[in-house]
């Protein structure tokens, strides 16, 4: 339950960033980025109240056709930006590609609670690799993107981040094709003690521009919330790292290694 309330939360921020980013004439997308917001507020609340196994189902059922509406909502809003028929506001096109990514991730991770099946990876070990990283890739180009100008520091740190995540992600890519069917070899294990390393430094740096643009210390369009909300899915991708480490990296033991290209 830990993990689908973690992953309600971000659905909840989504909507409000969607909603904060939407232009101010686009009245039917902002009333339905509302209603989402509520929805998964009353969610976020109901997770806390689950006593049995039953309820536990039902509640997974709910939160399941939620989440699909959800991904349908963002991505036709991403559609209407790629075609220009919403011009304006501070949605990138790419940032709703992302929240849609992350709501077919956690509908994945509902589909497992549901058939009792909840263990990491949720798709394959390099899967799950291709997945957060190219996330972490994308949280450093936006931030990138909503730092003043004149935070030269902050961007280049941001910068020289992002193309790390970038290699990383094309390091991944290679995985996944090369040990498709096949097993974790020492090569891999290399890789994911380098990109735990990285996140790490992600996720110091995200919680040191955290603190900053709370004290009014750092120039931006990052809204505290949102720099929080990055923070969070840093520090979540290095429990993921760790649960992978523990659940699925037995090298006495290999696990078959599956290709998944749908990220």
């Amino acid at each position: 339950m830990h993990e689908i309330r973690f992953w309600l939360r971000i659905m909840k921020e989504h909507a409000l960033f969607i909603k904060l980013g939407l232009p101010c004439d686009q009245t039917e997308l902002i009333a339905e980025a509302e209603q989402f917001y509520r929805v998964f507020a009353d969610l976020e609340k109901r997770a806390c109240q689950i006593e049995s196994d039953s309820d536990f189902q039902c509640f997974v059922d709910t939160v399941m056709t939620a989440v699909k509406n959800l991904f349908a909502y963002k991505r036709n809003l991403l559609h209407l930006l790629i075609e220009c028929r919403i011009r304006g506001g501070g949605n990138y096109p790419l940032l709703i590609d992302h929240v849609s990514r992350e709501a077919l991730y956690f509908f994945k991770i509902l589909q497992k609670a549901k058939d009792g099946e909840m263990r990491y990876p949720v798709d394959s070990i390099v899967s799950e690799n291709v997945f957060w990283i190219r996330i972490m890739a994308d949280h450093l180009k936006f931030i990138r993107g909503l730092l003043d100008p004149s935070e030269r520091e902050l961007v280049d740190t941001s910068h020289s981040l992002s193309d790390k995540f970038d290699q990383l992600q094309l390091h991944a890519r290679d995985f996944d094709s090369m040990l498709w069917h096949f097993r974790v070899n020492n090569d891999f294990l290399r890789f994911e003690k380098d990109v735990t390393t990285a996140t790490m430094q992600v996720r110091d740096f995200k919680a040191a521009a955290e603190e900053l643009i709370k004290q009014c210390a750092a120039l931006s369009l990052i809204p505290p919330l949102l720099a929080d909300h990055v923070r969070r899915e840093a520090e979540h991708f290095l429990e993921v790292l760790q649960r992978i480490q523990d659940e699925g990296m037995d090298c006495d033991h290999p696990k078959v290694i599956h290709c998944d290209y749908n990220f």
